[in-house]
């Protein structure tokens, strides 16, 4: 692939990436969305302990570890989108 080639994906690649990030703030923008996203937070980022006594202590907490993943992630779209 040629160097301009390179630099129109690369192009593509950042404009879509912009794209999205403003999607995701339109989508949580919204009180109904604000809403949502309070609630995630809730439930996937300040709730959401491992018991000690659970069935597989590591598995559960990889597993609470992926839903914050997700959440962190949305919120970074939405950090991104407000810069942008």
């Amino acid at each position: 692939m040629e160097e301009k080639d390179l630099e129109r994906v690369k192009a593509e690649k950042h404009a879509a990436a912009i794209a999205l990030a403003k999607n995701y703030n339109r989508c949580f923008a919204a009180p109904e969305g604000q809403k949502v996203i309070e609630h995630l937070s809730a439930t996937f980022l300040i709730n959401n302990d491992t018991s000690l006594d659970a069935k597989n202590v590591n598995y559960e907490a990889a597993y609470h570890n992926g839903e914050a993943g997700l959440v962190r992630y949305i919120l970074g779209q939405i950090a991104k989108a407000a810069t942008l």
